[in-house]
């Protein structure tokens, strides 16, 4: 990574005549009647701004990328498991040192400090908004969440930008000027009521952690009766290593972590936290971290925060570290439709590809609105709405399941508010095509004008995340249950965390990116057989049956199962 600022340089003015392209044209405007975002005041002046610009990968490079992506992440592939340096994925990419160079000193003589990332495929641009906005033919604004207030200010642009056609060609983006992330309150519920201990139909409840508002929420211990965590996991292998991404102002604090684990008896600690932390609680980051830490304790943990929503940003982060942790869990998502640029997508997929071939393993929650997505199906055509980055084709898709008897450890259902589907942007990938082939030919669909059957399927497994047993979180000094896929998800990353410990042990490589494998070992899950995902707001749904479902995947994690699996490859 290196910095480029010329010294001296004087504003940057664009000629009147000169040709201007927009890279993300398509994408509309912001419409203030439609988004849950207001626009306020302009961006002063002199506020500085930091800008993630992606530049463009060359055709032939993105072939050479992705054939080596499916190469390293397939079991019984020749190439299985032979992962890249970080060197090598440059090498790989090919960004030349003239397009650098070129979208470097563009910035750069516009009074910006350029820092480009190790693959040479981003830039990292901070500058004032006055030499953004010349630079760039925008408006920034800040735009408040009109819900959330909790939720940070984003600067975006007012009106689309645009750029010199001298370097519009080297430049894929500019992120994320036009992108508005879906931000939700993560409501918690108080314990009202005690566990029930009826064994019927599975197992008793176990008492999983000495504060009596846990009693009816689901615990660490809960977690490890039901997909048979080992207890040796808490003294385990730290070869492995795992993270977490942390957006929009989702802190942690200490002193809740240490309550959490002193209650429940597991080691909350954090290994390193990359982007900064304040004492501050946000209850979606401290369930991220519990939960992962609840079930592989012993796996250190990185913490990677970003202020604002930027899956670039995160990307950038991850790839410009010499030895990132192998598994990285991330519980924000927005629908497909929401993206709307072919551009931000392509370049995501890259950066989950990237990550892929250096043996990292990307899981995302599939969403909490069942199949409708954060927009709604609509009101006359309906239609369901895809998540994005789960319905990308290059990470794992982690849906959510209820327990099927409330606080009885048994058999679960699919909850109705987890997210599944098909992408309206992506088709079926190889490693799906014959599980998803299987689920078409069932009868229990939904309207088939509601969603495309030659797309992506996801999720490809689930957890617990349901409001029958919620999670029980420490948050801002209080024991409080939480709900959602973003639960999930640690849950599914911390067991594949351990899964690689077994890996590396041996003197194994990682498991890498995981779909290939999933999909090879059906067997490694427990599967979901009832529910259905309406988002519990309409009808239709996709139902969880016997095998994979665009509800729950294969279901949910049987750890000696895919223990077998793996110590098998």
């Amino acid at each position: 990574m290196y910095a480029l600022t010329l010294l001296g340089a004087t504003a940057y003015t664009p000629g009147s005549y000169a040709p201007r392209l927009s890279p993300e044209a398509e994408v509309p405007h912001h419409d203030h009647s439609t988004s849950s975002w207001l626009r306020e005041e302009r961006a002063s002046p002199q506020a500085r701004v930091t800008l993630t610009v992606a530049l463009r990968v060359e055709g032939e490079a993105l072939k050479r990328l992705e054939s080596t992506f499916w190469a390293v992440s397939t079991p019984g592939d020749p190439e299985y498991g032979k992962h890249l340096s970080n060197d090598q994925v440059t090498a790989l990419l090919n960004v030349s040192h003239e397009r650098v160079s070129a979208a470097s000193h563009h910035f750069a003589a516009a009074g910006a400090e350029v820092t480009v990332a190790p693959n040479r495929d981003m830039l990292t641009v901070v500058m004032t908004a006055a030499e953004a906005e010349a630079l760039l033919s925008a408006r920034l604004h800040w735009y408040r969440h009109s819900r959330v207030k909790a939720a940070p200010r984003l600067l975006r642009a007012a009106a689309g930008y645009s750029l010199d056609a001298s370097v519009a060609q080297h430049v894929s983006l500019v992120g994320e000027l036009v992108q508005f992330p879906h931000i939700a309150e993560k409501a918690t519920t108080d314990a009202a009521e005690p566990a029930s201990f009826s064994a019927a139909g599975g197992e008793e409840w176990p008492k999983g952690c000495a504060a009596a508002q846990c009693d009816n929420f689901v615990t660490p211990a809960v977690l490890a009766m039901r997909y048979k965590i080992p207890a040796a996991a808490a003294s385990g292998s730290t070869a492995s290593s795992m993270a977490v991404a942390e957006y929009q102002g989702q802190y942690y604090k200490t002193s809740d972590l240490a309550t959490f684990g002193e209650s429940c008896k597991v080691d909350v600690s954090i290994k390193e936290t990359i982007g900064g932390d304040l004492p501050v609680a946000g209850v979606e980051a401290e369930l991220d971290i519990e939960y992962i830490k609840a079930v592989a304790p012993a796996v250190p943990l990185t913490v990677v925060y970003n202020s604002q929503y930027s899956l670039l940003a995160w990307a950038r982060q991850i790839s410009s570290l010499e030895n990132p942790p192998l598994v990285h869990s991330v519980s924000y998502g927005n629908d497909e439709k929401q993206q709307v640029s072919a551009e931000y997508m392509q370049t995501a997929n890259t950066a989950f590809m990237k990550a892929g071939v250096r043996g990292l393993s990307i899981l995302f929650a599939s969403g909490d609105q069942g199949v409708c997505g954060r927009e709604g199906c609509g009101l006359f055509k309906k239609r369901f709405k895809p998540d994005f980055p789960a319905a990308s084709p290059y990470i794992t898709a982690v849906g959510g399941t209820d327990f099927v008897t409330k606080s009885v450890v048994g058999d679960e259902k699919a909850w109705v508010a987890g997210g599944g589907g098909f992408s309206d942007d992506f088709a079926i990938p190889a490693y799906q095509a014959e599980a998803v082939a299987a689920y078409l030919s069932q009868p229990d669909l939904p309207p088939k004008d509601m969603w495309n059957s030659t797309g992506r399927a996801y999720p490809d497994v689930s957890a617990l995340a349901g409001q029958v047993n919620p999670y029980c979180v420490v948050s801002s000094g209080r024991f409080a249950g939480v709900a959602g896929t973003s639960a999930a998800c640690p849950v599914v990353a911390g067991i594949f965390a351990l899964l690689n410990s077994r890996r590396v042990d041996n003197g194994k490589p990682a498991l890498g990116f995981l779909n290939p494998f999933i999909y090879k070992n059906p067997q490694g899950f427990q599967d979901v057989t009832q529910g259905k995902n309406t988002g519990g707001m309409q009808e239709y749904g996709f139902s969880a049956v016997k095998g994979w479902d665009a509800a729950t995947g294969f279901g949910t994690p049987d750890f000696d199962a895919l223990a077998e699996a793996v110590d098998q490859l």
